[in-house]
């Protein structure tokens, strides 16, 4: 054994602490990517996934392998704009996969199930589709990535939220998340994947959060925010800036816009008129209360810094887990209708998968 190859061998805790870390590191560039025009932040996520990639694997696998997500998302929103759902770009996290916003969610789970259902359809096509051609072009790299498109969609049909398996089961039945708590759990065990462990745990939260934790089932919540405001304001309108502990209930008016659909909740202080707007919301504030005022300094002016807190009803659409019933009323016919896609589905992949196990990425094909 070269001695490359005993330095490049980590625990696997060592594996699960980079991967939580690159998660963290990734994350917070997802907001400015999706912001760049339509496709913008996707192109340049898709380059940066293939770079990273291609540092494991060929050049033509790393492409393909992104081309192969790339379909998976546009599964999505292809769903979602015949649903009338506003949707963003892919952002594309290397060695995470890509994701996609919903800029309004789903009123009921045949809605939410289809969105999800477009993903590993779109996806399973084009990995066939690659399939086909690899036969048809004889060129043998394109098994491989056909092989992990169809294993990529296969996994992101796992019934845990937040995979594609897991809303699609809303319009089927919710005690398949039962199933697939224990399905990944053995999953974890046989494969050991990291990926699937922070999926997990995400997931087991989540259902404790909504239905067993009582903090979960309230739907009101505490919310803080603090306002820069200009004190010239309270100068011209000759009040007195509040002191540090000055505490008062302040008026607010919520409202929603028709030109970008959001809902905003504008805060007033008396005779100065308003100091913040809570941005975002789509639940109801039952009151906004001032709880402290500090001078500061900032990009060299002089800043009001004031505390607000709020009691705030959230909407349902705002809830991990939706818990309204009404959500997920879906027909009986409706129910099998996904409910035989869903398991259709997954036996092609597995069908596949099974014919394609020589072209797995540990094949020579790829890693040579």
């Amino acid at each position: 054994m070269h001695q490359n190859e005993k330095e490049g061998r980590k625990s696997p805790w060592g594996w699960i602490g980079g991967f939580g870390a690159l998660i963290v590191s990734g994350l917070k560039y997802i907001p400015a990517l999706l912001k760049m025009g339509k496709f913008g932040g996707t192109f340049i996520s898709m380059a940066v996934t293939v770079g990273a990639y291609a540092l494991l694997y060929p050049w033509s696998f790393a492409i393909g392998l992104v081309l192969m997500i790339f379909i998976h998302e546009m599964g999505h929103i292809w769903a979602a704009k015949r649903k009338g759902l506003p949707v963003s770009a892919p952002a594309f996290i290397p060695f995470l996969g890509a994701l996609i916003m919903l800029k309004r969610q789903p009123q009921d789970a045949v809605t939410e199930a289809y969105v999800a259902f477009g993903g590993p359809l779109i996806g399973t096509a084009g990995a066939f589709m690659t399939w086909l051609l690899a036969g048809w072009t004889g060129y043998e790299v394109l098994y491989p990535i056909a092989f992990i498109g169809f294993f990529l969609n296969l996994f992101n049909l796992l019934p845990m939220h937040p995979l594609d398996g897991g809303r699609i089961v809303t319009a089927i039945s919710r005690w398949l998340w039962v199933v697939g708590l224990i399905l990944g759990l053995v999953l974890i065990i046989v494969l050991w994947s990291p990926i699937l462990l922070f999926i997990w745990i995400l997931f087991a939260f989540q259902l404790w959060q909504s239905f067993f934790s009582k903090k979960g089932q309230s739907d009101e919540q505490k919310v803080r925010v603090v306002a820069d405001v200009n004190p010239d304001l309270f100068e011209e309108a000759n009040i007195p800036v509040p002191g540090h502990e000055h505490r008062r209930d302040l008026p607010f008016v919520s409202y929603c816009t028709l030109e970008d659909r959001e809902h905003h909740c504008d805060v007033y202080y008396p005779s100065v008129g308003v100091i913040h707007q809570l941005k975002g919301w789509k639940g109801g504030f039952l009151n906004v209360r001032l709880t402290g005022t500090h001078r500061v300094e900032k990009e060299g002016e002089n800043k009001l810094q004031m505390a607000l807190e709020a009691d705030y009803i959230r909407a349902a659409e705002e809830q991990m887990l939706r818990k309204d019933q009404e959500y997920y009323n879906v027909s009986p016919r409706t129910r099998l209708g996904f409910g035989l896609a869903y398991l259709g589905l997954v036996v092609f992949l597995g069908y596949m998968l099974f014919a394609l196990g020589p072209y797995s990425l540990m094949s020579p094909h790829v890693v040579s």
